[in-house]
């Protein structure tokens, strides 16, 4: 998540310094599967551009500032960016970090831009003051309308609310369009069953997209989390023998824990829940070697020792998760 998130920075600021630098899917947020062919369907407009509005605030980049670039064909990974060269907010850029996409289809931004297919943007003014989208896993969306070698295309709007270099605040960006050639051209591939992840929830009726999500399996287990910037969601059961549902208790060998991921205990009133003889359980729809999807829900007691009040309830939980294997 770093290193994605340096690029986007070190990209915000050499477009902010432009001069001195050298000059159709499913629409639905995410891949069904990281296996899904490239697309490459639909068209562009011809015309490199790339506009939004900014705090209410119309931005236009230069034409000569619109730039895409494909980070890695392996996982899906472009870089999109743009840089207002004259009006009322010149130096101003704004910069996309997409991971995992496996053709055109809507993404959420607020993820790591690595583990969960969509990725993080920001806004920089001056090449000095950059806001970020926090690791919320709802921080916007970006909906590629168009994946080809030459161009991708699309629309995007998010907050970036995780000021840098003395930036404060938040920045609001609404009704963005884009149309950016790649150059080079891009390497369009099918990509790899494992790549791609997501995860979601209700917390007590509160919406919860992770932002992080991993999913691994070894010495006989399968471990499933997924993270954002207020709750970690995890469970962990015997590698089930086929597709099914599954007890989450909190009684060996099954676990299922939520906690703050920003506090350790006993601090923090999101940290901790999960205690022996708690309710829960885990469905899986598809489990293969590479991939699990299924449902989970539980009810969790808070942990004694911990700020945590109150239960906790998990429900309409769902995950699509790449696996990860250890011998």
């Amino acid at each position: 998540m770093r290193s994605s998130r340096l690029a986007l920075m070190t990209a915000s600021v050499c477009f902010g310094l432009l001069a001195g630098c050298g000059g159709g899917g499913d629409n639905t947020t995410g891949p069904t599967n990281g296996g899904n062919p490239g697309g490459t369907t639909g068209g562009t407009t011809g015309t490199t551009q790339m506009i939004a509005t900014i705090d209410g605030k119309a931005w236009t980049a230069s034409s000569g500032g619109v730039m895409a670039f494909q980070v890695s064909s392996a996982s899906g990974g472009y870089l999109i960016s743009g840089l207002e060269l004259t009006g009322t907010a010149i130096g101003t850029s704004l910069s996309i970090s997409i991971n995992d996409i496996p053709g055109p289809g809507t993404y959420p931004l607020g993820t790591d831009g690595v583990s969960v297919a969509g990725g993080f943007a920001g806004v920089t003014v001056g090449a000095t003051q950059t806001w970020t989208t926090p690791v919320s896993g709802a921080a916007g969306t970006i909906t590629i309308t168009a994946l080809t070698t030459a161009h991708i295309a699309g629309t995007f709007s998010y907050t970036a609310s995780l000021p840098t270099n003395g930036a404060t605040g938040a920045r609001v960006v609404t009704s963005g369009v884009f149309d950016a050639p790649f150059k080079p051209a891009a390497v369009i591939k099918t990509l790899p069953d494992s790549v791609g992840s997501k995860m979601s929830a209700t917390l007590n009726g509160q919406a919860w997209n992770a932002g992080i999500v991993g999913g691994q399996t070894g010495s006989g287990f399968i471990s499933i989390s997924g993270i954002n910037d207020k709750q970690t969601i995890l469970f962990t059961i015997p590698i089930p023998a086929a597709a099914g549902t599954y007890v989450l208790n909190n009684v060996l060998p099954n676990f299922v824990y939520a906690w703050d991921p920003n506090a350790t205990k006993p601090a923090g009133a999101r940290c901790c829940w999960g205690v022996q003889g708690d309710v829960g359980t885990v469905t899986f729809i598809t489990l293969t070697k590479t991939r699990a999807k299924g449902t989970f829900s539980a009810t969790l007691s808070p942990q004694p020792g911990t700020a945590a009040t109150g239960q906790l309830t998990i429900a309409n939980g769902t995950f699509d998760i790449g696996l990860f294997h250890n011998p």
